[in-house]
């Protein structure tokens, strides 16, 4: 269920709250106009929303800024999540190694043994992906991958607010026994994992992102590592965000459970000045 969560930190005709978007216009006291959204990693095909507004910000902007760029180049990350030594396996005692083994095998509908074989050499964390292959059947689409698709059609520079280096390097910093629980929760547990995880998407459905931050705020799932991965980068992103608005019209685009709360980074913002206001698109 962690990596759930993170999938937020990393649309069909949407029922609005008064001040419920995911897209925000960003005003600072120049005057220059920005805009904000907020992404979800995955979703399935059936709740994808890309409406034609949305594309007409995105074809006007001087940039987009997602979180990481070159979304589409996969060969930096797969290295990265790579082991130098050992195996992806060595952070487990014997009984739930093979508990593990048994549920991705069934997950991959192959043998444990070809499993622990074509996993043995990746990073505990990509472990946690293999949940998402449960929960979402059928095409999944991605909408950042898609708004830089789109940018790179209409010749719009893209650049990121992180490296793919940084983000991984996140996942490095968590403790083996912390990352083994992890893992064994998504194995012991997955029916809450699949609650959880529809509940995100119903919050994103709805363009609810303070429900959002809520949820991932009050849930001890992200444990130590909550700072890490939610306070500490939203405040590294605003100096980034206002050098970058300081020349041009900006389209940043990051994870949606970034957006909301009191360390969110639409608050940020606005403490800095900046008027912040919500579109309907």
């Amino acid at each position: 269920m962690r990596f759930l969560t993170w999938i937020f930190l990393f649309l069909s005709g949407l029922v609005f709250g008064q001040n419920n978007s995911l897209l925000y216009q960003v005003k600072g006291k120049d005057k220059t106009v920005s805009y904000l959204f907020g992404t979800i990693h995955m979703i399935p095909d059936s709740l994808y929303y890309f409406p034609g507004k949305l594309d007409k910000i995105i074809s006007r902007s001087n940039e987009v800024i997602l979180e990481i760029a070159n979304l589409n180049d996969q060969s930096a990350a797969m290295k990265l999540m790579e082991l130098d030594s050992g195996s992806c396996f060595d952070i487990f005692t014997p009984q739930q190694k093979d508990s593990v083994l048994n549920w991705g095998a069934d997950l991959l509908g192959t043998q444990p043994a070809k499993f622990e074989k074509a996993l043995e050499k990746r990073k505990p964390f990509t472990l946690l992906q293999l949940s998402l292959q449960k929960m979402i059947t059928g095409k999944v689409r991605m909408i950042d991958m898609e708004i830089e698709s789109r940018a790179q059609q209409n010749k719009i520079p893209v650049s990121g607010l992180e490296t793919v280096e940084y983000q991984l390097a996140i996942f490095d910093k968590i403790p083996s026994e912390e990352m083994a629980e992890m893992i064994m929760e998504s194995v012991r547990n997955p029916e809450e994992g699949e609650k959880n995880f529809r509940e995100m998407v119903r919050y994103y459905h709805d363009q609810d992102l303070e429900k959002l931050a809520k949820l991932i705020q009050e849930s001890d799932e992200l444990g130590s590592s909550a700072e890490e991965l939610l306070d500490k980068r939203n405040h590294n992103w605003i100096p980034k965000m206002e050098e970058l608005m300081k020349t041009k019209s900006c389209f940043f685009a990051v994870g949606a459970g970034h957006l909301g709360g009191s360390n969110g980074v639409i608050e940020l913002l606005r403490q800095k000045g900046y008027e912040v206001t919500p579109v309907r698109y």
